[in-house]
């Protein structure tokens, strides 16, 4: 059998467009993680969140973050801690938004704990938030969970 130029175009757009669709099932099948489910909203706001980080620099050593037996603990240094309206802690998951663990904080509180079993081995970014005199001030530390 002859192939002429007519019939190789054909073959070339039946295969040309089974390879798009095919890939367009393959990426209708994979879940789409975006960092931040409001990104666009934290994008406008991103001057002020400038101004935050820079009134939370000098707390970022304020934060000791260590893992005792089956237990990851966050202690607060009691200067900080005395001056604290309310907060609020997240473990943020980078690769998996759903495995993300928030925990609010109380006012002159130390100690947060957090059980292993709840969390998954890898890396967790731990953002602290909190108020303070009306103010907004927010320390971000990575950790890594064995």
């Amino acid at each position: 059998m002859k192939l002429n130029w007519g019939t190789g175009i054909f073959i070339f757009l039946i295969l040309f467009v089974t390879a798009a669709v095919a890939f367009v099932i393959f990426t209708m099948q994979h879940d789409v993680n975006l960092v931040h489910k409001d990104y666009y909203e934290k994008g406008v706001d991103y001057s002020e969140q400038m101004k935050v980080e820079a009134r939370s620099a000098v707390f970022q050593n304020a934060f000791n973050i260590s893992e005792k037996d089956d237990l990851l603990v966050v202690n607060i240094d009691e200067t900080l801690a005395a001056k604290i309206d309310s907060g609020r802690v997240l473990l943020y998951r980078p690769s998996d938004s759903k495995q993300d663990i928030s925990f609010p904080v109380e006012s002159k509180t130390n100690n947060i704990t957090f059980s292993k079993e709840d969390l998954i081995h890898g890396r967790y970014i731990l953002k602290f938030f909190w108020y303070s005199e009306g103010l907004k001030y927010e320390v971000d530390r990575p950790v890594n969970i064995q």
